[in-house]
């Protein structure tokens, strides 16, 4: 079943009111469960086809970089010789703008220095909003702990967290929640870091955003946090997102993805 159909199919026995929408102006749209191993839905999904700059980085995504197969969307980084940089990445956006809920993706993340795999929201003046994000980073060096964060206004609040694995091994269920009032983490249904409102050093975002996954080479002064890349490629595998607005139920990911055991 194509995409789209299973959305409206999982999210077809929702309650009739509103879930709490972010105060942008913007209308948040509603849920979504993507089985990233049906493939590519046009209609619902974009894979990127142009050059950032965003000074502190430069990334080339490639729609060649993204594939999809009975595994999920892998997203992978690749060595080219000239061009505008020495690394294709590869990034993957659900079309629409999410508010406040849950968040969640099924995804082995990027073993190698200099190599950033991630998931996340993001809004930003191109699309008419101050700079938000709620993020998972995962820097390819130090895969066995993840990068935490969160933009209000351009402004972040970073924390990296020890896992006890190898993200890189395996896939693993990797959730936040963002709501009016706090921002919580969690891996594999454990919360690892919370923020309130309340005691918050930076505001809790408040635009309804884009959900991204990207993957991406260092350069620049991105190379003093990640490392500098040295590899002829590198991968990151997706096999689930899905999206439950908050005051609503509806399917996650992890409803039926079952994170490896312990070690």
């Amino acid at each position: 079943m194509p995409n789209g159909l299973m959305e409206m199919a999982a999210f077809a026995q929702l309650p009739s009111r509103p879930g709490i929408e972010a105060n942008t102006g913007r209308p948040a749209e509603g849920g979504f469960y993507v089985d990233l191993r049906n493939g590519y839905d046009g209609a619902t999904q974009q894979v990127s086809d142009w050059l950032m700059d965003a000074g502190w980085l430069i990334a080339d995504f490639s729609p060649h970089n993204a594939r999809f197969d009975e595994r999920g969307m892998s997203l992978h980084v690749t060595r080219r010789e000239g061009g505008a940089t020495p690394y294709v990445s590869a990034e993957f956006q659900r079309l629409g703008f999410y508010g406040y809920g849950r968040y969640e993706v099924v995804m082995r993340a990027a073993k190698s220095p200099g190599i950033v795999s991630s998931f996340f929201t993001h809004t930003d003046a191109a699309l008419g909003d101050p700079h938000s994000e709620v993020d998972f980073e995962f820097v390819g060096g130090e895969p066995e702990q993840v990068h935490t964060n969160y933009f209000s206004n351009g402004i972040s609040d970073a924390l990296d967290i020890p896992l006890g694995f190898d993200a890189s091994l395996a896939p693993h269920v990797y959730a936040f929640e963002w709501l009016p009032t706090s921002i919580a983490w969690y891996v594999d249904g454990v919360e690892v870091r919370r923020v309130e409102a309340s005691a918050a050093v930076v505001p809790i975002p408040t635009a309804s955003s884009r959900v991204i996954a990207n993957i991406w080479a260092a350069n620049k002064h991105a190379v003093e946090w990640v490392g500098e890349a040295d590899t002829k490629g590198a991968s990151a595998l997706y096999v689930c997102m899905s999206h439950v607005p908050a005051g609503l139920a509806g399917r996650h990911c992890s409803d039926t993805f079952a994170a490896p055991p312990a070690k």
